[in-house]
């Protein structure tokens, strides 16, 4: 099966490794990742697969009419050149990446007659702009892939299956050796002290990943007396929202006085070994539609405490593989640190039952399969109707 895999920009975030890691496990789908050049294409070159540099137009609304019109102009020529670049690659399937790849993808089908999958990351906006893509995705694409219950269910009903597949975790076995020396490195790295109770909290800097409640429920940590550290591992992007929360991020940290406790990396490639060098993940966001690293930190047996809200009830099973606490609920947050860094039992027990949920749910291999079985079902139903349409053509004659 010959798969063009769209994405419409050139960014990573989570979506984009989502695309890199499961692209690399298929077993019978050839993929040729398209997008602007870029990051993306390069670590797609570097991963050994097939990747094709293609403009893109990363159109805003507005209610200047002549910047609306722009904007649409741009994404239907970015959806034109992506049209003949499928057709000239032979692909069976279209995957498209986002909400703006799958209405790229889907505006030239009556062009280019190749089923189009879009992978829904995230919930559609709110208001008329939402219901609007709503609309016009029931009625553009053959199929979609959710990626939590939640999201599926958010983005309501379409006239294409929809198939529930989450995202998967490369299932690394360090071994203890390994995690010792990954602990001892980047503690030092960090400027952290090797004994230090160290909490992890991993992904872009933006307001509703809540950054700030894992700053405040450090500070009451440390003014129980209490001392942790926490890294903030990640950096903002595609918003100018999110470069102000970064900002504001540091300052509530120096209005708190835990700014010697904090540690922001930046964006890192390391995440598995910086799991591994915490003690535990947090994740504090609101309605976070799955949570990729979760299962990344609990393939490691890192623990971890998530908000309860989105797809992560999906992931964690509270006591057992992990905590969940209410979005927002510092107190709730602190004591769910408290209980898992003061007691070494549960502490054991969750690593434990973490890598066993892990490989059994959310392993790589699973999810690169399940995603082939779509294709293969996408290519037969189109070859069927060909069959139709020619077997019709031939009645005719």
């Amino acid at each position: 099966m010959r798969i063009a895999y769209y994405n419409h920009t050139s960014s990573v975030s989570g979506a984009e490794m989502n695309l890199l890691v499961t692209a690399a496990h298929y077993q019978r789908a050839e993929v040729t990742i398209m997008a602007p050049e870029g990051e993306l294409l390069e670590r797609a070159r570097k991963a050994g697969l097939a990747a094709m540099a293609l403009p893109s137009y990363n159109a805003r609304l507005s209610r200047n009419p002549f910047r609306l019109a722009a904007g649409i102009i741009g994404m239907i020529g970015a959806g034109k050149q992506l049209s003949d670049a499928a057709m000239a690659g032979g692909a069976e399937v279209i995957h498209a990446n986002s909400l703006r790849a799958g209405m790229m993808a889907s505006l030239f089908y009556w062009r280019h007659r190749i089923p189009v999958v879009w992978h829904l990351h995230d919930n559609p906006p709110k208001g008329l702009v939402g219901k609007l893509i709503r609309v016009y995705a029931s009625r553009a694409a053959q199929a979609f892939i959710a990626i939590s219950e939640p999201v599926r269910v958010g983005f309501g009903s379409s006239s294409g299956p929809v198939h529930l597949i989450h995202n998967g975790a490369v299932l690394s076995h360090y071994s203890e050796l390994e995690k010792k020396r990954y602990r001892i490195e980047l503690r030092r790295q960090l400027d952290t002290p090797a004994g230090g109770r160290v909490m992890v909290i991993i992904g872009q800097i933006t307001p509703w990943k809540r950054q700030e409640d894992a700053i405040r429920a450090l500070q009451s940590l440390i003014q129980q007396g209490e001392e942790n550290y926490l890294w903030i591992v990640g950096e903002p992007k595609f918003r100018e929202e999110n470069m102000l929360y970064l900002k504001k991020l540091k300052r509530l940290a120096d209005e708190l006085s835990v700014t010697k406790y904090i540690r922001f990396t930046g964006f890192r490639n390391d995440v598995d070994q910086l799991c591994c060098a915490a003690d535990l993940l947090l994740l504090c966001s609101e309605n976070e539609p799955f949570g990729r690293v979760i299962i990344e930190a609990m393939a490691q047996g890192t623990p971890v405490i998530a908000t309860s809200g989105g797809g992560v009830g999906e992931i964690i099973e509270h006591g057992r593989s992990g905590l969940l606490y209410e979005a927002g609920n510092i107190p709730q947050l602190a004591d769910s640190v408290r209980s898992l860094l003061n007691n070494d039992r549960l502490r054991k027990q969750i690593s434990i039952n973490s890598v066993k949920r892990v490989s059994g749910h959310f392993s790589i291999e699973q999810a690169a399969a399940k995603t082939e079985r779509v294709y293969a079902q996408m290519v037969g139903e189109k070859t069927g109707r060909n069959k139709g349409l020619q077997q019709t053509k031939g009645v005719a004659k």
